[in-house]
């Protein structure tokens, strides 16, 4: 396989494609959405910047969130005012950090009781509480001062321990990032493409022939606006 241009590492079962020196320029091309940046901006604002910070206590105590554990199902509530999550202790400590992450994206940007919603705003809601756990469990602000290693299977396992969360969680990440990555590139391909378009189109780039062609259409159209307008004056 020729070597990518852009540093990229599609991974794979077996071996990254790039080897991990390369993979710095990856997140050249790597698109956040707003969520993404939503979510960084508050880890910014709540002075979190490495992994270590990342946990349920450190979270909960520095937005005002009280937190619980009993055996039922995680979910978030909301009284007087006040927030509080409890989280299921049936669970692994994993599985309750990336349930606390996806009741606490209901407490900071949803309200309403989903029992009484439409179904459709609740799938809305369920799909931006998955999709901020992700970017909560492992930021890419973090994962860019990372040393990642070669084969998926390690990358996947390492950012599972690093960042305490399940190896699914970390490999749904890995794999979410590689297609921003693929659509960043395809993206910055067809910005190039369409560039080189206009530069062909260019009069300056046009041969000899092309010009003649050019310069015979030019006059075709000049004698017809001639003939329309003496048709004019006839009618």
């Amino acid at each position: 396989m020729k070597p990518s241009p852009y540093g990229l590492f599609f991974l794979t079962n077996n071996r990254t494609y790039i080897p991990e020196m390369r993979c710095v320029n990856l997140f050249t091309h790597y698109q956040p959405t707003s969520l993404e940046q939503w979510v960084e901006a508050l880890y910014s604002q709540l002075g979190i910047t490495s992994p270590a910070q990342l946990n349920m206590t450190n979270l909960a105590a520095k937005l005002h969130i009280w937190i619980y554990s009993m055996d039922m199902n995680s979910m978030a509530i909301e009284k007087d005012g006040l927030f509080s999550i409890n989280v299921d202790r049936r669970l692994s400590v994993k599985e309750q950090w990336e349930d606390f992450l996806h009741e606490l994206c209901h407490v900071l940007r949803h309200s309403g009781n989903q029992m009484v919603m439409p179904d459709r705003y609740v799938d809305w809601q369920e799909q931006d509480a998955s999709a901020f756990q992700l970017y909560a469990a492992i930021p890419m602000s973090m994962l860019k001062k990372l040393s990642l290693p070669e084969h998926k299977n390690e990358i996947v396992a390492f950012l599972s321990e690093e960042f305490q969360v399940t190896y699914r969680l970390a490999n749904e990440r890995i794999e979410q990032i590689q297609r921003r990555v693929l659509q960043g590139i395809l993206d910055h391909e067809y910005q190039q493409f369409s560039q080189g378009q206009v530069r062909t189109y260019d009069s300056a780039n046009w041969s000899d022939a092309t010009r003649a062609i050019m310069n015979k259409l030019e006059h075709l159209k000049r004698k017809g606006g001639m003939a329309d307008r003496q048709a004019s004056r006839l009618l």
